[in-house]
């Protein structure tokens, strides 16, 4: 007996390596294709291509940015782990494209394998749980979120929900501590990379039911149903969940906090209650549609002006008709109930009813956990209903091949759709010709290549479709920039801020054009915008830089320029215009750190390398001229002008406490000397300490220095420089 237990458990193991072979040689003929396609157009820049920090790699700075609950941008919710995994991946691959959308793939094979792994240890069916996985592994609805890189976020949430299913699952047949924080932690890891998985309790207290068998309806006793006893275990098991209620809690405050105030509005504005209610209804009837015939799949599914009544009506009628029954075949089929609220449940946090962003009517990648519970419906459901049809196990066999052919075949095919921008959108006008979101990325590819006519048609077919559409507005500004038409580029930027006022890029295309008129004032104005939306923008920080400079903030502009080099430490432009002011705040040997860096990652940078001359050779003259008036010094008593000029010599180069110390003696000995007050002044003041500037300026005008009208002119002294200032290395700065 126990040798026949040996060897079938031995065959068991067999069979179970043969279904996750197959799962992943599925896998790679569906989705090995995509290891040559390129970034898209659609939210990778935002995610990747365009963002500074998850470039970096995994830095200090990109983790911390990562984590912080201010500073997701506009449009995003609050996913550090996400934001992680492809910092890693711009550590490894860099961006080459191939490898990130593998990466995507290599988590939807072990997200597979683990869905399969935890159905076969809770029910014990291994054929059932070979055919849900299979389904999921294949199915086309779900090519969104392999193909998509920025949908990485979805891949990960859901291997840590799969993964707390196993631990779950160990907890409950060992009734370990361990195995449910275990399932804690996984839990927070899942809600970290994106917090669509918030409904786990629930999913859990589903499986309590069934398959893990750990509540049973009321059994008759006496003649009547034992009903207390029912809703003492339910209760007892919805305690246990409340630790996981109360982390769920906990990152949905976290999700409201991290959006933006304005986003909220925007979305809330784009449509009404009402509309996001009857959408709601209809569109589970939609996915439902589209995991039996998935036919016109899509990136985005622009939402609806207005949705009949009776499509409500009826999309009502099939969901409490499905819940009716459901419910009456529960004690029979128990997973019919648990695979249908399992469906319904998981949908909720993207039903819509709570929006921000660009929000689609529908999204297939948002089917990627809740299409799990109609699998097994279909799965346990399907021998059930054909258990009279002779030769059962052979039909059952040659269906299920049959079926996951097809789809892998659909989904391979729904891949190659995803090979470029032109051939993504084009896909998607062809299914819905009023799609506004296909047009205007159609039109970016055409941008791309230099197409403007018909990148200019596609942008207007979208304004014409939804005339708000800031997208189509920016990016036919920017067209009309490129063709020379910068009036016209300004009127559209500035309708695109009518609709949208805190639109990034609209406020960063102004504040470039008002900039090359020479409005500085109006320029700042909307690049300190930008900094306030997207506070991860390097060239904003850059261009206020270089326009405070040119104000003749020199402080301000040293403040914004490091800002610059830090989110963008590769630029060799920021590090230069940092450098000239470094150079113009008298801080020469930093200034020479960064030109030298300029030089490493740009050797021909021709102004960086005279520039880097120049100042090398005004400290040798600086330190030279220190020497002889140090010797002077010794030699002689407390010598007024000595004293001056070292304090003017070390300030030019950045040694600050020396140049006071200097000064210091001077006015201590000579408290008439109305230029130490005023150059003492001038060090406070590009310290950025403009209180005790002030009280100094004010003894060197009290002591005579005629310079009274600088504190009307300019009384945050931004202006304000030494009296014997070397300007032998006032650099030019760039232009913004």
């Amino acid at each position: 007996m126990a040798k026949m237990n040996e060897r079938s458990a031995s065959a068991d193991l067999k069979n179970d390596i043969l279904v996750v072979i197959s799962l992943i040689i599925c896998i790679l003929i569906i989705y090995w294709q995509v290891g040559g396609f390129p970034f898209i157009s659609l939210d990778d820049p935002e995610y990747i291509t365009r963002n500074g920090y998850v470039q970096m790699g995994l830095s200090k700075e990109g983790v911390s940015w990562a984590f912080s609950l201010s500073q997701q941008g506009t449009s995003t919710y609050w996913h550090p782990l996400t934001w992680l995994s492809h910092m890693m991946d711009c550590q490894l691959f860099g961006l080459h494209a191939g490898m990130h959308h593998l990466h995507n793939v290599l988590i939807h094979m072990v997200n597979t394998i683990l869905l399969f792994l935890a159905l076969r240890l809770m029910t014990g069916s291994p054929w059932r749980s070979a055919f849900v996985a299979s389904l999921f592994a294949v199915h086309p609805v779900n090519v969104d979120s392999v193909a998509w890189i920025a949908e990485r976020k979805n891949l990960l949430s859901t291997m840590f929900m799969m993964l707390s299913f196993i631990t779950y699952f160990l907890y409950t047949r060992k009734r370990s501590v361990a195995w449910y924080v275990a399932t804690c932690v996984l839990f927070c890891l899942g809600l970290l990379a994106k917090q669509m998985i918030m409904t786990l309790p629930f999913v859990l207290l589903l499986m309590d039911y069934w398959p893990l068998g750990r509540i049973r309806f009321p059994e008759i006793r006496e003649g009547r149903k034992d009903w207390p006893s029912f809703f003492h275990d339910v209760g007892r098991l919805v305690i246990e969940k409340i630790p996981l209620i109360i982390i769920m809690g906990g990152f949905i405050l976290i999700t409201i906090f991290s959006l933006t105030h304005t986003e909220t509005i925007r979305a809330s504005q784009l449509t009404t209650m009402d509309l996001k209610l009857k959408n709601a209804i209809v569109s589970y009837v939609m996915y439902m549609g589209k995991m039996i015939w998935p036919a016109g799949l899509t990136v985005f599914h622009p939402f609806p002006d207005m949705i009949p009544m009776w499509k409500v009506l009826g999309a009502s009628a099939v969901i409490l008709a499905v819940t009716t029954v459901a419910m009456i075949t529960t004690r029979k089929y128990p997973y019919f109930i648990v695979g249908w609220l399992w469906f319904l449940g998981t949908l909720v946090p993207v039903i819509g009813i709570v929006q921000a962003g660009l929000w689609p009517a529908i999204a297939e990648r948002w089917a990627y956990v809740p299409y799990i519970g109609l699998f097994i419906v279909m799965a346990w459901g399907g021998g059930d209903i054909l258990r009279a049809v002779p030769c059962r196990e052979r039909f059952l066999k040659v269906s299920c091949v049959l079926v996951i052919l097809v789809l892998a075949f659909l989904s391979w095919r729904q891949t190659g759709y995803w090979k470029n921008d032109f051939t993504l959108f084009s896909h998607s006008l062809a299914v819905d010709p009023d799609n506004y979101v296909a047009h205007v990325n159609l039109g970016n590819a055409y941008a791309m290549q230099d197409d403007y006519k018909q990148a200019a048609v596609h942008y207007q077919d979208a304004l014409r479709i939804h005339r708000s559409d800031v997208l189509a507005l920016n990016n036919l500004g920017k067209l009309s920039t490129k063709l020379g038409d910068k009036d016209r580029a300004i009127r559209y930027y500035s309708e695109a801020l009518r609709y949208e006022p805190e639109d990034s890029t609209a406020h960063y295309e102004l504040g470039s054009l008002y900039a090359e008129r020479g409005a500085l004032d109006e320029a700042i104005g909307h690049f300190s915008s930008v900094i306030r939306g997207d506070p991860s923008n390097a060239l904003a920080y850059y261009n206020m830089g270089v326009l405070t400079a040119k104000k003749g903030d020199s402080i301000g502009a040293e403040g914004y320029l490091s800002s610059a080099v830090q989110l963008a430490p590769q630029d060799p432009e920021a590090r230069f215009a940092y450098g000239m002011v470094l150079v113009n705040n008298g801080k020469i040997s930093d200034a020479i750190e960064q030109l030298d860096q300029v030089l490493a990652l740009k050797p021909e940078f021709a102004d960086a390398q005279g520039c880097r001359e120049l100042a090398l050779r005004y400290m040798q003259k600086v330190r030279m001229e220190i020497a002889d008036l140090g010797r002077k010094k010794a030699e002689s008593a407390i010598d007024p002008a000595v004293l001056l000029k070292l304090g003017v010599l070390y300030s030019s180069i950045g040694e600050n406490m020396k140049a006071l110390d200097a000064l210091f003696t001077l006015v201590k000995h000579n408290p008439g000397n109305a230029e130490a007050y005023y150059n003492i002044a001038c060090i406070y003041a590009r310290q950025g300490n403009t209180e005790e500037s002030i009280g100094w300026l004010k003894k060197s005008i009290n002591a005579g220095f005629k310079n009274w009208e600088l504190l009307k002119k300019d009384p945050d002294l931004k202006n304000i420089r030494p009296s014997s200032y070397y300007k032998d290395l006032m650099g030019t700065i760039p232009e913004a």
